[in-house]
């Protein structure tokens, strides 16, 4: 029944060729998604006045925590599939960072660098009452959850590097690109320019019709501006240089780090230098598998997590 709902709302999109039909389908089908997941929509109000969507997984916390961290330009639902695969082990809970989604304000005033970033996703957990937890951050959200490893330690259970900026070595291909274009490709400012930012990001498809990516492009390229003010601040933030500076050798916490071997943005280079100075880290590397492994290969990046999480239960529990 769930795969003739899916099918029934490509075709209608297809055949009725409008835009609002294709808005429509689209949203059914990112519900549905969030549905086989186990996880709902959340608002959830801070005291620094964002008002935040998160998703989280339906129920209490019985279950251990796990915090989700997307990257840049991207949001909460880039975890969909990759939470499908562990619904009702863990506790999700998958936050649209502010500049992002449809946590608001949405705004170029606001300061968006590493370490902001992660002085608002403790307060959201407080907020909502989570102690200690797992928490597992790509790119830009990687970063930011070394950043939160290394404020508050003893709060997190386990971290997750998921071709984590931090270290942050480029490939050659992307920062030749961004030096000789005017613009960021990562920063689509058309819904066409999105399945750009897509090619970058991922090795192989990402399981979603076309029309669903140039209807999420919309969504990106009405954002442009937020965007453009996220990747200064981001980028001017000392967390996003942090080899050799002493600082990643004082982080204990039990690290994974996952990468996809065929990664564009961010180099496999990384793998090693995070390993040299990570204490208590592992790695997997994923072939075939570019920058967003939990959406290309949610299973393999589901079970090297699981495992990992697991494993450090385990530990923990001796």
């Amino acid at each position: 029944m769930a795969i003739r709902r899916v099918l029934l709302l490509v075709a209608v999109a297809l055949l009725g060729g409008c835009d609002t039909t294709r808005h429509w389908a689209y949203q059914e089908g990112m519900a549905f998604e969030k549905w086989r997941a186990g996880l709902e929509d959340r608002r959830v109000e801070t005291a620094d006045g964002l008002d935040w969507h998160v998703l989280t997984s339906k129920g209490d916390q019985d279950a251990p925590v796990v915090v989700l961290i997307h990257g840049f330009g991207a949001d909460g639902t880039n975890w969909l599939h990759f939470a499908n695969e562990l619904q009702g082990e863990y506790y999700f809970v998958i936050p649209d960072l502010p500049g992002h989604g449809r946590t608001t304000p949405r705004t170029a005033d606001m300061n968006y660098g590493i370490s902001e970033q992660a002085e608002r996703v403790f307060a959201l957990l407080d907020e909502m009452q989570v102690e200690r937890f797992h928490v597992a951050g790509n790119s830009m959200g990687g970063a930011i959850a070394i950043e939160m490893a290394r404020r508050q330690p003893n709060r997190l259970l386990s971290l997750g590097l998921v071709d984590s900026a931090g270290i942050t070595l480029q490939t050659a291909e992307f920062l030749n690109t961004l030096e000789q274009s005017d613009t960021n490709p990562l920063i689509p400012h058309s819904a066409e320019q999105f399945h750009t930012t897509l090619d970058w990001a991922s090795s192989q498809s990402v399981g979603v019709p076309g029309f669903v990516i140039t209807e999420m492009g919309k969504e990106k390229a009405a954002n442009a501006d937020v965007a453009e003010k996220v990747w200064r601040d981001m980028n001017l933030d000392p967390a996003m240089r942090l080899q050799g500076r002493g600082v990643l050798p004082r982080i204990e916490t039990p690290t994974l780090i996952l990468w996809g071997r065929e990664d564009r943005l961010l180099s496999l280079e990384n793998v090693e230098a995070f390993q040299e100075e990570l204490p208590n880290s592992r790695a997997v590397i994923l072939d075939e598998v570019g920058h967003i492994p939990m959406t290309e290969a949610p299973e393999p990046s589901a079970e090297a997590f699981d495992e990992f999480w697991r494993d450090v239960q385990g530990e923990a529990a001796r």
